[in-house]
């Protein structure tokens, strides 16, 4: 899959609208959430990176928050399950790393689910505690890389 995929940020109303929908389709929709669960009031002053293939479909999405002037936080990091281990989840990350370093982020923190924090260690995160249960029955932990 790699290379048969690029890294943007949506633009258009349809690449918003695709990219929500994959937003929620994978993590919203299978605990029964309803379709909007997926946005917050945040979105208008976050960055939104997207994986597009060669047709055009969103294969995965992300967004890049502030925190504070040191530390930038990843929420709705999501990939087609269909596509999961082709790379697509490490290149958003990757990107996201690479944007959060020219806005002058020294870390980086995110809540991963329980089933994702192998992923996030690999990509060099550490785990700093247990935190919450979504829809009260995902468990969360805190994590967090340094840029530097």
């Amino acid at each position: 899959m790699k290379d048969k995929y690029v890294i943007s940020s949506p633009v258009t109303e349809s690449e918003f609208e695709a990219y929500f929908a994959l937003r929620w389709e994978v993590l919203r929709k299978p605990w029964g959430q309803p379709q909007g669960s997926e946005k917050d009031e945040q979105e208008n002053q976050a960055t939104q990176l997207m994986a597009v293939d060669e047709k055009g479909g969103i294969c995965g999405v992300c967004r890049l928050d502030s925190i504070d002037q040191s530390t930038a936080q990843i929420r709705y990091m999501a990939v087609k399950p269909s596509l999961h281990g082709q790379g697509i989840g490490r290149d958003l990350l990757l990107q996201a790393e690479r944007n959060a370093k020219e806005k002058g982020f020294q870390r980086i923190f995110l809540q991963s689910r329980e089933k994702a924090c192998g992923f996030y260690e690999r990509q060099g995160y550490h785990t700093i505690e247990k935190t919450f249960l979504l829809f009260n029955k995902i468990q969360h932990f805190s994590m967090e890389k340094s840029l530097f």
